[in-house]
């Protein structure tokens, strides 16, 4: 009843003294969901129209990115007609930041957002209103498929510096207790006493969702494990964040008697893809992006490996137009079960996480460090952590002209927050980090045997 409560009354409530159009965006997103392809391919394409004429229209790096190959807006007659736009690399971000932000809004009507990086690049980008609403939408909706609803308990496993702020505020302490009642657990560094600590909170939470990053929890359920221990099932596992191997899925779904839900998404551009209760690929968030999978700006078959380019049909403030995320993925075909009728994926490569060992034995997420080193240091533009020895890491770093002496004191200070003083560390300079053969940059890479 209380959950109930939450969902139907206090949350709405909450909803309208925001201002916000979430709940109404949901409610389409319920229908279109369903849709037959041909209206589903129109919705898709009226909106892709819509962001390349503002961009045309209102971006300053569009407008000249457009009229350099020729390309205009009102010409588009299909999808593929964006093959003759440039992919949007990461790298043209952080060099053309400021032409790429809408002039159509006024900057105090922007929120910023940034990111680390799955391949180590941060980047600042920006939201307009409407599309703060319409992830949100979205992350109801897939949340929903897996059994999380509004006022659901829900554990929440996570590395991301940006999030846990957002978390631990007096404000969003206040909303834990009252809406969304969750118990949040920090996945950034994983000692025997954290492990302890996260098994003692869920034993006494019984949560009814455990939201994960999707390789944290296997040293929960390693601890469990070996010491006898048994925890609390829960309705579902949403794993998130990282690429759920085969061996961690089937560990989780044994261990917790309960079927694991993956997803895939980034900052950027927030859900992309997500299991439904048929467990037969990742349905696409087809109303809000659209996805190819190209080998050299030609797309794949279906089940063929293809690059994962993105373009963010709702973001007018920082359009992302044929982003090169930097994933792996591939296309997938058939209906589904669900009745559903967005297009699906399959995950084939992508932000993998090695947990790095500090001197004495504690694992730190590769994950947590990227957002607390990179993110915060000035002038690295991509970064890549090694460690070959106990009490050594290698930071291969990209840097620009902003990289000075308080960056590589900052770089000291946070390895030894994480590490401990017993860990030394040697700065790399590089041209570039290479991709590994799954065309990912691996952005922490851990050569230590486990004792």
């Amino acid at each position: 009843m209380r959950q109930k409560f939450i969902e139907k009354v206090l949350y709405p409530a909450l909803v309208r003294y925001h201002g916000s159009r979430e709940l109404k965006i949901l409610r389409e997103l319920r229908r279109s969901e369903r849709l037959s392809a041909d209206k589903l391919h129109h919705l898709r394409l009226h909106r892709l129209r819509g962001i390349l004429k503002h961009a045309a229209d209102y971006v300053p790096f569009y407008r000249r990115r457009f009229a350099e190959v020729g390309f205009a807006p009102e010409d588009l007659r299909d999808f593929n007609d964006l093959k003759g736009i440039p992919i949007l690399t990461k790298a043209d971000i952080q060099s053309h930041h400021d032409e790429m932000i809408s002039t159509y809004y006024r900057r105090d009507q922007l929120v910023e957002n940034r990111t680390g990086g799955s391949t180590g690049s941060p980047l600042f980008f920006y939201h307009n209103r409407e599309r703060l609403d319409s992830r949100q939408a979205a992350t109801l909706r897939h949340n929903s498929w897996a059994g999380y609803r509004v006022g659901c308990k829900a554990a929440i496993i996570w590395g991301h510096q940006q999030d846990i702020s957002l978390f631990t505020s007096t404000k969003a302490r206040l909303r834990r207790r009252l809406i969304d009642r969750t118990l949040f657990l920090d996945a950034a560094s994983l000692s025997e006493k954290t492990l302890s600590d996260f098994v003692r909170r869920l034993d006494s939470f019984r949560p009814e969702i455990i939201l994960t990053y999707a390789n944290s929890l296997a040293p929960v359920i390693d601890f469990c494990v070996e010491r006898g221990l048994r925890l609390h099932s829960p309705r579902a596992i949403i794993t998130s964040a990282e690429v759920l191997t085969d061996e961690n899925r089937r560990k989780i779904e044994g261990f917790f008697d309960a079927k694991v839900f993956d997803r895939y998404g980034c900052r950027e551009v927030s859900i992309i893809a997500s299991e439904c209760e048929a467990h037969d690929g990742l349905h696409i968030n087809a109303e809000n992006l659209y996805l190819e999978f190209i080998d050299d700006n030609n797309d794949v078959a279906v089940g063929e490996q293809g690059e994962i380019i993105i373009t963010d049909l709702g973001n007018f403030a920082f359009p992302f137009i044929r982003y090169q995320v930097g994933d792996i993925g591939a296309p997938a075909s058939g209906n589904c079960s669900c009745g559903r009728t967005l297009p699906k994926m399959q995950m084939v490569a992508g932000r993998t996480t090695d947990f790095l060992l500090s001197p004495d034995g504690r694992k730190v997420s590769g994950a947590a460090m990227t957002i607390y080193l990179v993110a915060e240091v000035a002038g690295i533009r991509q970064a890549q952590i090694v460690q070959r020895e106990p009490c050594r890491l290698i930071f291969n770093l990209v840097t620009d002209q902003d990289f000075a002496s308080r960056s590589r004191e900052l770089i000291a200070m946070k390895v030894n927050h994480f590490f401990g003083e017993g860990m030394r560390h040697t700065l790399n300079l590089v041209d570039r980090i290479e991709r590994e053969p799954s065309g990912k940059y691996r952005f922490s890479i851990c050569e230590l045997q486990e004792d």
